[in-house]
């Protein structure tokens, strides 16, 4: 299992560095406002994904090992047209915020959805390495088109965006589909297509509940700031500074993620829960050292650096950094312990986590923003991670006894952490 932590945390440093470089086209190049449209194309596209996972999603890493791979297949991409349909649907009634055509929405959430199903597939299946590849190829592609662009001299903005991000995601479909071609040869379990759905509904629609409560509380604060902030170009503005600073923030979990990624498709192959407890605590200790490590680095750059990086518009960077820190911290426990109750089967646990969440990003997430913008989206955003988190802990703690002391590093683990780094450069 460390060896596919080491190679995913190889691949996620990869990602780190191409999603600094998308950041800096898109910042620097781009200007906020053009940044404020991308981060609302790419929140209605991750509505689009997590409905559409309601009868798989994340959960199919539990139900590939268990059901057969054309049952799972077949569900999922029917499932994909119709609700990639139904966001379409939501966009032409304003209902959500969008610049994108539906015709091209329709075509790029299609693909985003049945990419995220494939991807699931391959870790149900352990094959780790695949699921990185096309993670990696998928941004790669982006880049490459804007980066030619820049070259040549063309214009860098909104619409050459929605162009390269299309041809990314139709790279990482047609990869996709030729990685699951094996997968689907060597499926085995004779299950009927009736029981596969009822198992995909049971498992999906608890997991994606959760999910698209999670995703409102890490991007309901977009749709709001897009209300609340008038005239719509200022809106797009403040929607491009806090969508820069929460992807400073988050490039911090991509160990935590590196880590969960393998977490959750080894506990869910593990028949001893207690054996899969023991690795998760570990893994959160390992976690939380990574995230504070790059909280105490990020936090004493000076400001002009943040502008000299990604220009004048995104000097606040900094100041709501600062802010989203603690809950930044908090959540990277979180990620290993809501992916052990997954790796178990108990979704229910971090659907309650993320609908509570949910909860405290409305109650206090609306007066906030009202009052305060973008510095009280952040406030909001570190106030519910934290909650989280220990809600997860508390429920971890009533079932298997878990105790504080678990959550501090020891010597082991930071043993392990730099034998994972030194892999992690040769993977």
């Amino acid at each position: 299992m460390f060896k596919s932590i080491a190679h995913t945390l190889g691949t996620r440093l990869v990602i780190a560095v191409f999603n600094l470089i998308l950041l800096f086209i898109t910042t620097k190049l781009m200007g906020a406002e053009n940044k404020g449209e991308i981060s609302l194309l790419v929140l209605n596209l991750s509505v689009a994904t997590i409905i559409s996972g309601l009868f798989g999603g994340p959960s199919l890493v539990y139900l590939v090992p268990r059901f057969p791979m054309k049952n799972i297949l077949g569900i999922n991409y029917v499932w994909t047209i119709l609700s990639s349909l139904a966001v379409t649907a939501f966009l032409s009634f304003e209902f959500l915020p969008s610049s994108i055509s539906l015709d091209k929405f329709f075509f790029l959430s299609l693909m985003e959805c049945t990419v995220a199903t494939h991807m699931m597939v391959l870790l149900g299946k352990e094959k780790v390495a695949q699921h990185n590849y096309l993670q990696i190829i998928k941004i790669a592609v982006v880049i490459a088109l804007l980066s030619y662009y820049k070259f040549y001299g063309e214009a860098l903005n909104y619409s050459s965006f929605e162009l390269a991000y299309a041809f990314g995601l139709g790279s990482a479909f047609l990869i996709s589909i030729l990685a699951i071609i094996p997968s689907q040869a060597t499926s085995q379990k004779a299950v009927s297509l009736i029981e596969t759905i009822r198992a995909c509904l049971k498992y999906g629609a608890t997991v994606q509940i959760g999910n698209i409560a999670q995703l409102l509380n890490y991007r309901l604060s977009f749709y709001l700031l897009e209300i609340m902030i008038l005239p719509p170009q200022l809106a797009l503005i403040r929607i491009g500074v806090y969508s820069a600073t929460l992807q400073v923030s988050e490039a911090l979990w991509q160990f935590a993620r590196s880590v969960s990624i393998v977490q959750y498709s080894a506990v869910s192959n593990m028949e001893d829960k207690l054996n899969g407890l023991k690795i998760s605590m570990q893994l959160a200790r390992l976690n939380g050292s990574v995230t504070m490590t790059g909280i105490i680095i990020l936090s004493v750059i000076p400001e002009s650096l943040y502008v000299l990086v990604f220009g004048q518009e995104f000097q606040e960077i900094k100041s709501h950094f600062l802010i989203l820190a603690p809950g930044i911290l908090a959540l990277s426990y979180s990620n290993a312990f809501s992916h052990f109750f997954a790796g178990i089967g108990l979704h229910r646990i971090n659907t309650e986590s993320s609908v509570f969440g949910l909860i405290l990003t409305v109650l206090v997430g609306i007066p906030s923003i009202s009052y305060f913008g973008t510095m009280g989206a952040a406030s909001t955003a570190s106030l519910v991670y934290f909650a989280q988190t220990i809600y997860q802990f508390v429920r971890l703690r009533q079932k298997f006894e878990t105790g504080l002391s678990e959550l501090i590093p020891d010597r082991d683990d930071l043993v392990q952490l730099f034998s994972l780094i030194r892999k992690s450069t040769k993977a």
